[in-house]
């Protein structure tokens, strides 16, 4: 028999979980808040099990674009699992220009103790290459290509406590170096395509 937990706890859950990850780029931690026996499941990427996997995984595609960043959207909890969503966005070089995003839409199962049992993340390859078109099309427009490695992050979205606190300044901790970044599915040597 599955346990119920209380409500707040996992709300309180899921805003740690959130603020680790996508909103302080913290993917060592954020890795670190799944069990021992958790799935991750990226219908593109595939399936990585474990958090020593879902950090390689995590890192090494975040750090291939590292002008993405994920605000909230909005969130539904039932039960032990919460459903979100969120926009994957690059920030416009213009200041005054709309950004690029695309919606992607994530499922995760809470496991008690603040550590998650699962991920899986919906989204649709066209929508992404759209994006990519676009944003390429935005730095060239501003004669900014380089613009990417500002680390933009300009619109953290409605929801005020999924954002950083004011100031706060992206430190992804991807730029470590020490994992091998991912520009295709084809160079993955870890996980399970499916």
């Amino acid at each position: 028999m599955t346990t119920t937990y209380n409500r707040d706890e996992v709300e309180d859950a899921f805003r740690h979980y959130f603020l680790t990850g996508p909103v302080l780029e913290d993917w060592v931690a954020w890795s670190q808040l799944f069990s021992d026996d958790a799935v991750y499941f990226d219908h593109f990427y595939g399936r990585f099990r474990g958090p020593e996997e879902i950090q390689k995984f995590l890192e090494s595609t975040m750090g291939f674009a590292p002008h993405v960043y994920s605000p909230l959207e909005w969130y539904n909890l039932d039960g032990n699992r919460i459903v979100y969503k969120v926009w994957n966005r690059a920030d416009n070089p213009d200041p005054g220009g709309p950004p690029a995003e695309f919606p992607s839409l994530q499922i995760i199962e809470y496991a008690g103790g603040g550590r998650w049992s699962s991920e899986e993340d919906w989204w649709l390859v066209k929508e992404m290459k759209q994006f990519n078109a676009d944003y390429e099309a935005m730095c060239q427009a501003a004669g900014k290509p380089d613009f990417k490695n500002e680390l933009s992050r300009r619109d953290w979205g409605p929801i005020q406590w999924a954002r950083p606190p004011e100031g706060t300044h992206p430190k992804p901790s991807w730029q470590s170096g020490e994992t091998d970044l991912v520009a295709s599915v084809r160079e993955m040597k870890f996980g399970e395509r499916v």
